[in-house]
């Protein structure tokens, strides 16, 4: 009987499926999968080597270029200049986190520092009201971190005020660089995609000094990997080397702070507990608050004090949510309102705090599916954007209207970010033509795809398989879940049990389930024919579960 492709009432397949290139594996050992999926996966040979090496020994070698020795004789004379160090960071996760690194660095040296972080009503990024600041305070050597790629008026005010700073920072550069400027950016040398932890993290392993600072190393990786998660880093190369050593250090944290707010010894911690909670509760600071409590939470070695003041994160963590909720319900009357249905949002919002504005769009963008932009503010009007994660980058979104409208670059006082989030300032009166703009932009609308990672006939896998799945771990932006195809499977001969809110199909072991979240129709009507089946594997502590995504017909069963 040839495959039908007959829909069931459910409307199964969800999807169009995208093969892997190479459907045959001739290793079936622990790396021969994994080597298997990356190659499918189109990573370069240089790639696949480090993804399967994680050591520190693998770091991009293009990150010790004559820009970053130029940066390091700099930092040396900071560090034995006669005056305290400027620090000068960012309000979320990243920020934080990178000056925290910077500072933990610096305290073990004995070397004295002044910090300071913006709060959102200042806004992102260096401003020359910060140079006045350290230079009120006889500081003359300063720090930056998270921020300055595109700094231009800071840089040209800096040098007027002989002030000497040093730049590190993982922004697109959107602007031409002074020929003498002390930036170290990855995208300078199509390096690893780094946060700016991941930056000042690596620039400190390559001082000369570093060889001596062993018992700080465990900190200093930690901080790395919760400002890397925080920000969403591609998790490939450098990054995926920095977030798979840290989770497992974070085991064992040397962070009083961060032992106290997952109350015991973790046995495991996974990159979703730092993603959905840490990350949240360091990022609150800065939302609803000052990111100093933020920063101090990390860098307190207090046991007692580190309770205090992951109580009161927490605290503001709870409000943020409670704030978020509401604006939310007010973007929802007010979509639900609309006739009209972009393919791109951009809307305004009255009396919404900064530190709202960004997670709002994202769970918004979520929602809808769509790039969501919101703004707020009286005569300028802040905001963020975010992709709804399908392959929108948003940068390049803004390239392509401002390629089809070029006035309209003059509307925005300032724009940048990443591929799935930026930030924004324009003027009041610039939002109508705006929102009009970005609002008739028409994104190619199609099925999305599903890229299979590897097939098997049923559910005959190997144990090997299993391991290679831990072994890629961690999952996230630029190394997706495994999707698996299982081919001809018959429901109707397998014994299927609940756990809980979910339909357990097969289980090769106890840890190891095969699950469809209830949902009636579609087990009535997998009930009732062959399939082949696509599932996301989603590795866990104590175990792995596939979660099924779509199915195609493959023989329907005759009465």
């Amino acid at each position: 009987m040839p495959k039908s492709e007959t829909k069931m009432s459910c409307d199964l397949p969800r999807y169009r499926w995208r093969k892997p290139l190479f459907e045959n594996i001739l290793d079936k050992s622990v790396y021969g999968y994994v080597r298997y999926i990356l190659e499918n996966r189109q990573l370069s040979e240089s790639h696949i080597e480090r993804f399967l090496s994680i050591s520190i020994d693998n770091f991009d070698p293009k990150f010790e270029n004559d820009r970053v020795e130029r940066a390091i004789h700099i930092f040396k004379n900071m560090i034995n200049a006669d005056e305290p160090i400027g620090i000068f960071g960012d309000y979320d996760a990243d920020g934080v986190t990178s000056v925290a690194i910077l500072c933990s660095f610096l305290s073990y040296l004995g070397k004295k520092f002044i910090f300071k972080l913006p709060t959102r009503d200042e806004g992102y990024g260096i401003r020359v009201e910060v140079l006045e600041f350290f230079k009120d305070m006889g500081i003359n050597n300063i720090v930056v971190l998270d921020s300055g790629s595109n700094s231009r008026e800071v840089w040209q005010t800096a040098r007027k005020m002989g002030l000497n700073l040093l730049y590190l920072d993982h922004h697109e550069i959107l602007c031409d660089l002074e020929k003498d400027l002390n930036l170290i950016n990855p995208h300078l040398w199509n390096g690893d995609l780094l946060c700016s932890a991941g930056v000042i993290f690596r620039f400190l392993m390559l001082l000369d000094i570093f060889k001596n600072c062993c018992e700080i190393f465990p900190t200093l990786l930690e901080l790395a990997t919760i400002g890397t998660v925080g920000d969403s880093i591609e998790l490939l190369g450098d990054s995926r080397i920095i977030v798979k050593l840290g989770l497992n250090q974070l085991k064992n944290s040397t962070i009083p702070g961060i032992v106290n707010f997952f109350n015991i010894k973790m046995p495991y911690i996974s990159i979703e507990d730092l993603m959905f909670y840490l990350v949240p509760l360091i990022n609150s600071a800065g939302r609803v608050g000052k990111p100093d409590l933020a920063l101090s939470f990390l860098l307190e070695k207090n046991f007692h004090k580190s309770i205090e003041k992951c109580n009161l994160l927490e605290s503001l963590n709870q409000k943020r949510k409670s704030i978020q909720s509401q604006f939310f319900s007010i973007c929802m009357s007010i979509l639900n309102e609309s006739l009209y249905s972009p393919h791109v949002h951009f809307m305004r919002l009255d009396n919404c705090p900064k530190g709202i504005i960004g997670p709002l769009a994202s769970r918004l963008a979520c929602s809808y599916k769509k790039p969501f932009f919101l703004c707020s503010g009286e005569q300028l009007l802040y905001g963020s954007g975010r992709s709804p994660g399908n392959d929108i980058d948003l940068i390049e979104l803004y390239n392509q209207i401002k390629s089809e409208y070029p006035a309209i670059n003059e509307h925005f006082v300032n724009f940048g970010g990443h591929q799935g989030a930026v930030g924004f300032t324009i003027k009041k009166d610039a939002f109508p033509e705006i929102k009009k703009r970005f609002e008739r932009f028409r994104i190619r609308e199609s099925i999305p795809f599903l890229n299979i990672d590897i097939i098997f006939d049923g559910f005959s896998i190997d144990d090997n398989f299993f391991r290679a799945l831990k072994a890629m771990t961690p999952f996230g932006f630029g190394n997706q879940k495994v999707l698996v195809c299982t081919k001809g499977i018959a429901f109707n001969n397998l014994e299927s049990s609940i756990d809980y809110s979910e339909v357990v199909v097969f289980r090769h072991y106890n840890n190891i389930r095969w699950i469809i979240k209830n949902n009636r129709q579609i087990l009535k009507d997998l009930l009732n024919a062959k399939f082949d089946v696509v599932w996301e594997a989603k590795v866990k502590n104590d175990g792995i579960d596939f979660e099924f995504l779509d199915a195609k017909v493959v023989f329907l069963e005759c009465c």
